[in-house]
């Protein structure tokens, strides 16, 4: 786990603004923190939490402007989830959309979390999302997944995926069209 004991972080900070010009998912995570990465103290520059997949991050993670370079990055580097007491509702959908977890729980469990990581930088932490639970040695919580969100991250499913889902109920609606009606292709 990576520890990032700040709170309000946003996505102008998460991925700066002139690294946007790019539209594929890939190769993000060098950009990642851009700006913060340049203080040799800052988290990610510790070698001990280098191949961290879990970000435990301060309170409202993730706010500012919906920008998907955020969790593409955050994914990039290595991320499979974030643990945090609040995100902001445009970045939790937008990790979503891409399987990076978002689990939010309470501050009690992340300042637990924090001192755990202080205590011992290997500390591990075991995610269940098809359980919902997250297990680090004693701290022990559940978090809220609506079963939609669940079913995509387990299936590894993208929104073009679940479009593909429905081909027989756009096919029927397709061919169910009045004649005079724009073709649908």
């Amino acid at each position: 786990m990576l520890p990032l004991n700040m709170s309000n972080v946003d996505t102008d900070q998460i991925m700066p603004k002139q690294f946007l010009k790019r539209v594929e998912r890939s190769g993000y995570g060098k950009y990642l923190f851009y700006d913060w990465k340049k203080d040799p103290e800052f988290p990610l520059n510790n070698k001990i939490y280098q191949g961290s997949k879990v970000l435990v991050a301060g309170d409202n993670f993730g706010t500012g402007s919906s920008r998907e370079h955020a969790p593409w990055g955050l994914q990039d580097w290595g991320f499979d989830a974030i643990i945090s007491s609040k995100f902001a509702d445009i970045f939790r959908l937008n990790s979503i959309n891409i399987g990076l977890v978002p689990i939010e729980t309470d501050q009690k469990n992340v300042e637990a979390l924090f001192t755990k990581i202080e205590a011992d930088p290997s500390t591990n932490v075991q995610i269940s999302i098809e359980n919902k639970t997250v297990q680090c040695e004693e701290i022990a919580f559940s978090f809220d997944l609506d079963d939609f969100s669940q079913k995509r991250i387990l299936e590894g499913l993208d929104k073009i995926d679940i479009s593909l889902g429905y081909t027989d109920q756009i096919d029927n609606f397709s061919k169910s069209r009045k004649k005079w009606m724009p073709k649908l292709t």
